[in-house]
């Protein structure tokens, strides 16, 4: 691949990912962003259950989800339908698999903040 090749996917896709980024956005969507991790079991994995849901690891090519109520706990597994290349495509991928969990719900659409 040539260097304007690999500078444009860079642009596009954003900063490379590594386990310190990917521990700082997890803490973000777990601090900011519960109901739409809490929209994505639900929808997505069927945990109609579950009043509460939050990231234990984030990676890459998914994320690890602990969903709860007052009297059941269970871990699942989102996998993403592409591997992210780094922050940015990481953002549109689960950007689209909030945006697609709360529509499929009947939610109101996320706030588009960060």
């Amino acid at each position: 691949m040539n260097t304007r090749s690999t500078s444009s996917t860079r642009q596009r896709d954003g900063a490379p990912l590594n386990d310190k980024l990917l521990s700082a956005l997890a803490a973000h969507l777990n601090d900011d962003h519960r109901d739409d991790l809490l929209a994505c079991a639900k929808a997505l994995k069927g945990c109609h259950w579950a009043d509460c849901a939050e990231i234990k690891r984030l990676e890459a090519t998914g994320v690890d989800l602990e969903v709860s109520n007052e009297s059941r706990v269970e871990f699942i597994r989102l996998d993403f339908p592409e591997t992210a290349q780094g922050v940015l495509a990481l953002k549109s991928i689960l950007g689209g698999l909030i945006r697609d969990s709360r529509a499929q719900l009947g939610w109101s659409p996320a706030s588009e903040q960060d």
